[in-house]
C-alpha cells in the first residue's frame, strides 16, 4: 500500500506526505514547522512518526522548514550533494546525524519503500524528481522543472500515480506584471512546465497503469486550478483519453492537504 497526500503547493510552499505500512516519508518541507505539523495533524499524522525528510531542491518554499522539523523531531534530511551546499545557511544548525546524502540518480530503500531519483532541469542546485514503489504500486513525482526530456519520459511512464507540475498558462505569464527577466526564466528550460507542456507530457506517459494524475506547483498570479484541470483534460480528451473514467484528475491545493490517495 502506498498513501499520498499533498500537505500544500505551490510557490508559497510545497510539501508532499507518501507513505507505506512501515515507512512515513515528508518530501520537500516549505512551510513553517507550525504549518507543516499542522497539515499533518489533519491527515491523522504525528511529525514524531515520521521517517525521514526528502529535498528536491535548495529554493525556499521546499526548505524554509526543514531545519525546524530536523531539530524538532530528530529527523533526518536527505538532499544531494549540490543542495546541501546551497542549503547550509538557510537550514541552520544541524546535527551531524541528520544529514544524509541522496543520490542525484539512484536509489535508496526506508523500510519497505524504494526511493529512486532522477535529475530534473531546473534553476537550483542538483534538483532532482522521484520514484516511489512499494510491491506493485509507484507514484512519480516531477514539479519544478522546465522542460521534459526523453529520459524524464521514460521516467515517469507506467507509475499509478503521476504528480506533475502544471505552473502557469503561457498567455497569463506573458501579460503578468512580472519583469520580463522573471518571465524569461520561468518560460525557460530550466524554469517550469506550463499547462500546455504538462498536457502533452501527460499524452505521452500515460499507460493503462495510470490511476491518478495530480497537477501541482501551481502559481497563484499566473494560472487558476481550473484553467490548469481544463487544459489538461481537454487535451487528453482531443488524443482519446477518458480523463476521470479511465483515471482520476485533481489539481493539488495551495494552503491545505489535499488529494488524499491510497493505492493497493
Amino acid at each position: 500500500m502506498l498513501e499520498l497526500c499533498m500537505l500544500a503547493s505551490g510557490s508559497s510552499g510545497n510539501a508532499i506526505y507518501i507513505a507505506t505500512q512501515h515507512t512515513r516519508l515528508l518530501i520537500d518541507a516549505g512551510l513553517s514547522g507550525r504549518r507543516l505539523a499542522a497539515a499533518l495533524a489533519e491527515i491523522g499524522v504525528d511529525p514524531a512518526s515520521l521517517d525521514a525528510l526528502l529535498i528536491s531542491h535548495d529554493h525556499n518554499d521546499h526548505i524554509c522548514g526543514a531545519g525546524i522539523m530536523a531539530r524538532r523531531y530528530n529527523l533526518p534530511i536527505y538532499a544531494t550533494e549540490p543542495t546541501w551546499q546551497a542549503s547550509a545557511c538557510k537550514l541552520g544548525k544541524l546535527p551531524e546525524t541528520s544529514c544524509r546524502k541522496l543520490p542525484g540518480m539512484g536509489r535508496l530503500a526506508f523500510g519497505d519503500l524504494l526511493v529512486e531519483t532522477f535529475p530534473v532541469p531546473h534553476d537550483a542546485a542538483g534538483p532532482v524528481g522521484f520514484l516511489f514503489r512499494c510491491g506493485s504500486s509507484t507514484i512519480a513525482l516531477a514539479t519544478d522543472l522546465g522542460c521534459v526530456t526523453p529520459f524524464i519520459l521514460e521516467k515517469l511512464k507506467d507509475a499509478d500515480c503521476l504528480i506533475l507540475e502544471s505552473n502557469h498558462d503561457e498567455d497569463m505569464l506573458r501579460n503578468s506584471t512580472y519583469p520580463w527577466s522573471l518571465k524569461n526564466r520561468i518560460l525557460g528550460t530550466n524554469g517550469h512546465l506550463s499547462n500546455a507542456t504538462a498536457a502533452a507530457t501527460l499524452i505521452e506517459i500515460l499507460s493503462p497503469a495510470t490511476r491518478h494524475v495530480v497537477l501541482a506547483h501551481l502559481s497563484e498570479e499566473n494560472n487558476r486550478p481550473s484553467l490548469a484541470f481544463d487544459t489538461a483534460c481537454d487535451r487528453l480528451e482531443q488524443f482519446g483519453f477518458s480523463p476521470n473514467r479511465q483515471f482520476t484528475v485533481q489539481v493539488a491545493e495551495r494552503h491545505i492537504p489535499s488529494c488524499h490517495l491510497r493505492l493497493a
